[in-house]
């Protein structure tokens, strides 16, 4: 008989395709990281902590959480730095709901959400995405009951892009005042600077705003994220979160990257300003239809979506097959640098031939 608990034993593990990338080999335009490695001073930062001898000793985190409270833009005791926002995640949902109780996870969107709630054994309620009228306000509103214990925003959503209007969220946290809101903000540098709730923390204490540094940062491998909520919040997740949960190279990285941090905003700009345009204009011209995007990654049709990524692959181009609320396969891609998107667009082109075939979601 087993031990483990029985809603436990139902659950499937996420496996995000991993294996066999290779950033000396592929352009990696499938997990929306950065598409560059990070400059030397912070693998020169990484590469002195280790050579000083202190590898055996427990991490000890000075003033992290103090410079990230600052680049984030409140207090510090509304700000506590997690493993990944991927903790973050987990620590909200395990800490504000009961089993049995609602949650509302708007989809589609990034797995570990529902499987965060699986493993709280909460019940899912999944309002739809949509291409053109975007995020759905008030049918999350018409969701949200007196079972209702959490409402996960993804802002903007990943795999669609979309972004959610402040103002919805701002109304969601009024309206659903019962329920913890939890505002993904993963891609946060790529939005428009008022975009982020983050500074409302302290006034809805239901509000969570979760982070990363695994996307414009460039150090998904070190795992560092960071969560935001009133301080009656952060201190009792502080309570639950372990004590050595983030890895001492992260803070290191942390440090060194926070110290000079130029070469964050030079890619943003790229992406934002060059590389997103010029892709999107390519799409357009196609008559590929795509997703609005808020975020460094644009989800987009193909006539055959499956095929097209298997090409690409043979062509050391990874993409992420993701399916939309419908079960329609589209491809995420992942925005890089020019260049990087100039070589996409060329294997396009002698893929797809003269023209992109419309694809059934084009074509309605």
């Amino acid at each position: 008989m087993s031990v483990i608990k029985e809603h436990i034993r139902t659950l499937k593990p996420y496996v995000p395709p991993l294996d066999g990338r290779d950033p000396a080999e592929h352009m990696l335009l499938d997990f929306n990281e950065r598409t560059i490695p990070v400059p030397s001073h912070v693998t020169e930062g990484l590469k002195k902590w280790v050579d000083s001898g202190s590898v055996q000793k427990y991490p000890a985190y000075g003033d992290l959480q103090s410079k990230i409270a600052t680049y984030a833009g409140v207090p510090v005791e509304q700000c506590m730095f997690t493993n990944g926002s991927d903790q973050g995640i987990d620590l909200v949902l395990r800490c504000c709901c009961e089993k049995g109780t609602e949650v509302i996870i708007p989809s589609p969107t990034f797995a570990m959400y529902e499987q965060a709630a699986q493993a709280e054994g909460l019940v899912i309620k999944s309002p739809k995405f949509d291409r053109i009228k975007g995020f759905p306000t008030e049918e999350v509103l018409r969701l949200v009951g007196p079972n209702t214990s959490c409402i996960v925003l993804c802002n903007p959503n990943n795999p669609t892009a979309t972004a959610i209007p402040r103002d919805a969220i701002i109304k969601i946290c009024k309206e659903a005042s019962n329920c913890a809101i939890l505002v993904d903000e993963c891609y946060y540098e790529f939005m428009p600077p008022e975009s982020t709730v983050a500074k409302e923390c302290g006034n809805y204490p239901n509000l969570f705003v979760c982070r990363t540094f695994s996307k414009t940062w460039g150090i998904p491998s070190l795992r560092l994220g960071y969560l935001l909520s009133a301080k009656q919040n952060i201190d009792a997740l502080c309570c639950v979160r372990g004590p050595y949960d983030v890895n001492q190279l992260a803070a290191v990285a942390m440090d060194v990257a926070m110290a000079d941090q130029k070469y964050i905003w030079d890619f943003v700009d790229e992406v934002n300003k060059t590389a997103k345009p010029k892709f999107e204009e390519y799409l357009k011209n196609r008559s590929i239809v795509f997703w609005p995007s808020s975020a460094n990654f644009i989800f987009c049709y193909f006539e055959n979506p499956v095929e097209l990524e298997k090409s690409l692959r043979a062509r050391k181009i990874l993409v992420r097959p993701k399916k939309d609320g419908e079960g329609t396969t589209g491809l995420r891609i992942t925005v890089g640098t020019e260049a990087q998107m100039d070589k996409l667009m060329a294997a396009l082109d002698d893929l797809l031939g003269n023209g992109e075939t419309p694809s059934k979601k084009q074509r309605t």
